[in-house]
Formats: structure tokens, C-alpha cells, sequence
């Protein structure tokens, strides 16, 4: 394979391509699981549901069916990696997986999400059969595809430093998904912006379109019979290697096994709070879409940023150390989501959950680029170094045993744990019931008239118990971390690889040294993705809440507004000012002091989150009374 991303809009490009469809898989994780059963939104549905408060399926049938479903999606990427390690045709071994599977990953999603056999309790066991069959059929097409994508990486880049940055650029996309899935989806879903929410089985069919994105590789990897790599009648020869034998390798790498421990226990701990979010915010805190907007935009939109002092602290520290204090600040920002919920704060202390929420946002963002960058950085550098000294290239099969243990952890977390707690309900005296909505009554209402208690006294134990669950995991990962190298450089990895294999020659592998370009550039793409990424977000929340205001005042105002103060540094002071006169009927000392300083001190105005958390507050205040 040619080393075919010798410009930088390539890397970029090559980057995006598996955007669409990991957009989809995140929002199937996060939503389709109360999609289908909605205990764990306590009868706030808030269109993230396929049909109201109805569940749709047998719950604990379905959590088997889906665990095992998981567990499929973990066990096939075994097969897949040797398939697509050795497949030789004139058209290469990356890209036929991806065109052929393509097609199957579309029309299986949409599948998924369809309850064909209607929405009456006497076919949930028909829905939860059909559900599972399209789900297979999805895990297969979306891992071949992956995998695929995935084990090209440490081949089309050029050395470390391009690998770093690709992953880097990764990073950038999967953030860009998951602020979307979080920040945005439930402004749309909830139909803030018009008053009509969409519900989410429609906004999942109108976002297939961009599984298109899967196509990028076809035209920017270079292998194949005119390459002459890797048929081996061109370019170099390799060697191939049998399915047990690569799975063998891969297990007996040892600096390999030590990542993967640590990994399932932050991916155990990522995972469970991914599924369990949409629940956290809207049923445990209360929020609506807005507000929940407000919580993620404070997670999501640091994180390119944090991804440059991530490695800054790195060069420093080493990357085991800085991996370290990211397991142990997601472990505290967990937490928040506890300490800002209704159990603790009440149903009328707003800006008390808005305070907590945005803390625990941001501590979480130092760790959510990490959890993000490390999966792909890692196994495409060990097998890199291994294919150096080895002539041995089975990388897809390192990204593989990376998502098997995964999928398993994963499937634990979200349906063989959460997805059975979020039937729980208990009372602040401690009293517990199981419960599950009915066509005529939701989870809580139902749990309500077991426990004989009116629903303002019950909370989702399932939902309360997911930050510490979270929170002991992370700290798990932290102490078994200490046995990951202190670096993954390519004379790192080498001289570990040695410790297991006295025969290998090491000294043709060296650290390349990073030059002041290496640093400029790589300082350039983390403040350009800053702005993409996490700005954006602070951008969009600014068009809604200012869109509400314009609802509130029977005024039109919102694009100008948004252009002065999200595109002209410091413009943002005047408009808050004005936005507050608007929404309070007066110009009030405390909110114009409130927008100086804070607009001071944060220039852009989506940057600016104290003053919208605070106008956000007034507004939906406005709004309550109004109806």
C-alpha cells in the first residue's frame, strides 16, 4: 500500500471518513435503548422515543438479545480483521470490505429502528426478535467496514508524527459526532427550534445520507494490482499470516495486553455514561434539550484545546501519566451528574445544577479527547514497529482485539447492567420497584402505583447509581495503567517488544525528533479545531436560545444577533446586554455587570458560558410562565 496521504487535506479527509457512520453508532448508544424502552426518561420522553412513553419490546429479552448482539459484533471482529490482513485482489485487501458491506450498513440501521409489526404489547416479542436480526446484520457490515478503514491507518501514513496527527484529526470528527448526538440532537428531537419536535426514528432516517462518508477511503487508499501491494508482484513482498497465528500474536503482545486492560475499564466507564446520559440529564436533572445543550456544549467544546495540553503534559510527563490523570478527572466529573441531579438539588434550584453541570462539563473534557485519541493511536503504532521488525502487517487485527473486549464491556454496560437498573425505582426512604411502561402508563407511573407514592416522590435508581458505577471503573483503569510503558514512541514500543522476543533486531527503529514545524502545525490544527469543533457548538446553543427569545419577544432578531456575537470578538457584550433588556422588560444593573466581565474575559461569545447559562435561566423561566 502506497503511503497515499502526502498532503495535509488528505489526512483531514481520510480522517472524516469514518464520520458518518460512528455519528450513527453513537447515536444509536446513546438513544436507541430508551428508543425502545423508555423507563429510564421517567415519562419525559421528549420525543426520544420511536412511540411515546410505549415500550416496544420485552425488556429483559431484549437486553439478552442485544448483549449477545454485542457480543456478536465483538467475536466477528476476529474473522474480519484476518479477512481483510489477507485478502488479495486486483482491487486490493482495504477497500472491497468497504464497498461491499456498505450498502447492508445502510439499509440494516434503518431497519433497526423501524418496529414493523406495530407498537401493541402483544407484539413486543415479534419487535424484539426484529430488532435484534437488523442489529446483527448492522454490527457485521459496520465492524467489516471499520476494521477495514481502521487497519489501513498505520499504512497509508508516513511515520509517527503523521500518525499523530491523523489520530488527532480523528479525534476531531469523533468530537464533532458526539457534540452532535448530545448537544444538538435534542434540540431537534424536542423541536425547540420551531415548536415541532421531529422524534428520533425520523432524524435517525433523514442523518443515513451521511454514512456516505464510509466511501472516502475507496478513493484515497492506494493499493491494489496497479500498486502492486499487497499481492506481492510489485512494490515488496510480505508475509501473510493465518488467522490463529495473527490472533496469537496479538493476545502474546504484552505491551498490547496491558493497553486493552486499562481500555475496557475506561471503555466500561465511558460506555455506561454515554448510554445512561440522555437519562442523567433529562430524567435525574430535570433538563429539557436547551438545557442539556448547555451541559454537553460545557464537555465538548474544550476538547481540541484540551487535546494540545494533553500532549503538552505528555511531552512532560509521559503519556501513562497523562492518561492517568485523565482516568482519575472523569472519575470526579462523573460525579457531577449525581450531585446536580433532582435527588440531591431539588426540582427548583436551577442554577445550582447549572453550576455543577458546566464544572463537571469541563473537568470531563480533559479526559473525553484522550478516550477519544488513544484506541487509534496506539494499536496503529504497535503494529506499525511490529511491521518494521516483523515484516509481519496484521494491524486490522490489533483494532480488532481492541473492539472484541470492548463490544463485551461495552454490552455489559449498556444492556447487561444499565439497561436492567433503569427499571429500578426507589423512594428517598429507600423503598425499590421494579417497573416497565404499559400502553396506558409510563415506568414511573407504574412503579408509583407499586410503591403507592405519587411520582414526584420516586427517582431512577439505575440513573442515580451510573456516576459512581463510572466513577469505581476509571479508578480500576487508573491502577492498572501503571503497567503500560511510560511512552508509545517507536523506540519505546521496539524495546518493549524486545522484552518478549530476544530475536528482533531494534536498532534500525529510532524516535524521528520533532521539529519547530511539527510543533507549529500541530499547535495550528488544535486551535483551528477548537473552532470547528467546540465553538460550533457554543454557536448553535446561541441560535436556539437566542431563537427563543425571539419567540418570547415577537421579534426577529436572531441572525443579526448571532453574526455580532458569535462572529465580531467583544460585539457578544452588547448583544447579551440587549438580549437580557429584552427578555426582562428592563435594563438591569447586575445583568450588565454580569456581561462586561464575563464578556471581557471570554471574547467569543459562545465561550461566554456564565452569562448564557444565566440568560438561558431567565428564558426558560419566561417561557414557563407563559404557558
Amino acid at each position: 500500500m502506497v503511503k497515499s496521504l502526502d498532503k495535509k487535506w488528505k489526512e483531514l479527509l481520510f480522517a472524516a471518513s469514518g464520520f458518518g457512520p460512528n455519528f450513527l453508532m453513537v447515536l444509536m448508544g446513546a438513544y436507541y435503548s430508551d428508543a425502545v424502552n423508555p423507563a429510564g426518561l421517567s415519562g419525559n420522553v421528549n420525543g426520544q422515543t420511536i412511540v411515546g412513553n410505549i415500550c416496544l419490546v420485552v425488556p429483559a429479552l431484549f437486553s439478552v438479545l442485544m448483549i449477545l448482539g454485542k457480543v456478536f459484533d465483538g467475536v466477528i471482529d476476529i474473522p474480519f480483521a484476518a479477512i481483510t490482513d489477507n485478502l488479495s485482489t486486483k482491487w486490493g485487501r482495504r477497500r472491497p470490505p468497504i464497498a461491499i458491506c456498505f450498502i447492508p450498513m445502510v439499509v440494516s440501521f434503518a431497519f433497526c429502528w423501524w418496529p414493523i409489526f406495530g407498537t401493541d404489547s402483544s407484539v413486543q416479542l415479534a419487535n424484539s426478535i426484529w430488532f435484534f436480526f437488523w442489529a446483527l446484520i448492522f454490527f457485521a457490515s459496520y465492524t467489516m467496514c471499520l476494521i477495514a478503514f481502521y487497519g489501513s491507518l498505520s499504512n497509508v501514513c508516513e511515520d509517527e508524527s503523521q500518525r499523530l496527527r491523523v489520530s488527532s484529526f480523528k479525534s476531531f470528527f469523533d468530537t464533532i459526532s458526539y457534540c452532535l448526538v448530545y448537544a444538538l440532537v435534542p434540540l431537534i428531537i424536542q423541536g425547540i427550534y420551531n415548536g415541532t419536535g421531529m422524534g428520533i426514528d425520523k432524524f435517525v432516517f433523514m442523518s443515513l445520507p451521511l454514512m456516505g462518508t464510509m466511501l472516502i477511503p475507496l478513493f484515497l487508499i492506494k493499493e491494489g494490482e496497479k500498486y502492486g501491494y499487497p499481492e506481492n508482484n510489485g512494490q515488496k513482498t510480505q508475509e501473510k499470516i493465518k488467522l490463529t497465528e495473527s490472533f496469537k500474536i496479538t493476545f502474546k503482545n504484552k505491551i498490547f495486553r496491558n493497553w486493552l486492560v486499562v481500555n475496557c475499564c475506561s471503555f466500561f466507564g465511558l460506555q455506561m455514561f454515554l448510554v445512561a446520559m440522555n437519562a442523567m440529564i433529562l430524567g435525574g436533572m430535570g433538563f429539557n434539550g436547551a438545557e442539556m445543550a448547555l451541559v454537553n456544549t460545557c464537555a465538548f467544546a474544550p476538547v481540541p484545546i484540551m487535546l494540545y495540553l494533553f500532549r503538552k503534559v505528555k511531552e512532560k510527563k509521559g503519556i501513562r501519566f497523562t492518561y492517568q490523570t485523565c482516568l482519575l478527572t472523569f472519575a470526579l466529573a462523573i460525579l457531577s451528574f449525581f450531585f446536580a441531579s433532582t435527588y440531591v438539588c431539588g426540582t427548583n434550584n436551577k442554577m445550582i445544577q447549572y453550576i455543577i453541570g458546566c464544572v463537571g462539563g469541563v473537568m470531563g473534557s480533559w479526559s473525553i479527547g484522550a478516550f477519544f485519541m488513544m484506541p487509534y493511536m496506539i494499536p496503529a503504532q504497535i503494529s506499525s514497529v511490529e511491521e518494521k521488525l516483523t515484516n509481519k502487517n496484521h494491524s486490522a487485527m490489533y483494532f480488532a482485539a481492541q473492539a472484541f473486549t470492548t463490544s463485551i464491556v461495552g454490552a455489559i454496560a449498556s444492556y447487561g447492567v444499565y439497561d436492567i437498573l433503569k427499571n429500578i425505582f426507589v423512594t428517598k426512604s429507600f423503598s425499590f420497584t421494579w417497573a416497565k411502561a404499559t400502553e396506558t402508563a409510563s415506568a414511573i407511573e407504574v412503579a408509583g402505583q407499586n410503591l403507592n407514592v405519587g411520582t414526584g416522590e420516586l427517582f431512577n435508581f439505575g440513573v442515580m447509581i451510573v456516576p459512581f458505577i463510572v466513577a469505581i471503573m476509571c479508578i480500576v483503569g487508573f491502577i492498572f495503567a501503571f503497567k503500560m510503558p511510560k511512552e508509545y514512541t517507536p523506540e519505546c514500543v521496539a524495546k518493549e517488544l524486545k522484552k518478549y522476543d530476544e530475536s528482533l533486531d531494534i536498532s534500525q527503529i529510532t524516535d524521528e525528533p520533532e521539529t519547530k514545524k511539527d510543533k507549529g502545525e500541530i499547535v495550528f490544527v488544535q486551535v483551528a479545531l477548537s473552532i470547528l469543533s467546540g465553538f460550533i457548538f457554543g454557536f448553535i446553543w446561541t441560535a436556539f436560545l437566542f431563537k427563543s427569545i425571539d419567540k418570547l419577544t415577537e421579534k426577529k432578531r436572531t441572525l443579526l444577533y448571532w453574526i455580532l456575537g458569535c462572529i465580531i470578538p467583544f460585539a457578544g457584550i452588547f448583544v447579551l446586554i440587549s438580549q437580557f433588556k429584552a427578555v426582562e422588560g428592563k435594563l438591569s444593573a447586575k445583568y450588565v455587570v454580569l456581561s462586561v466581565i464575563t464578556g471581557l474575559v471570554l471574547p467569543i461569545l459562545p465561550c461566554n458560558i456564565v452569562s448564557l447559562a444565566v440568560l438561558q435561566s431567565r428564558v426558560n423561566k419566561k417561557l414557563n410562565s407563559a404557558q
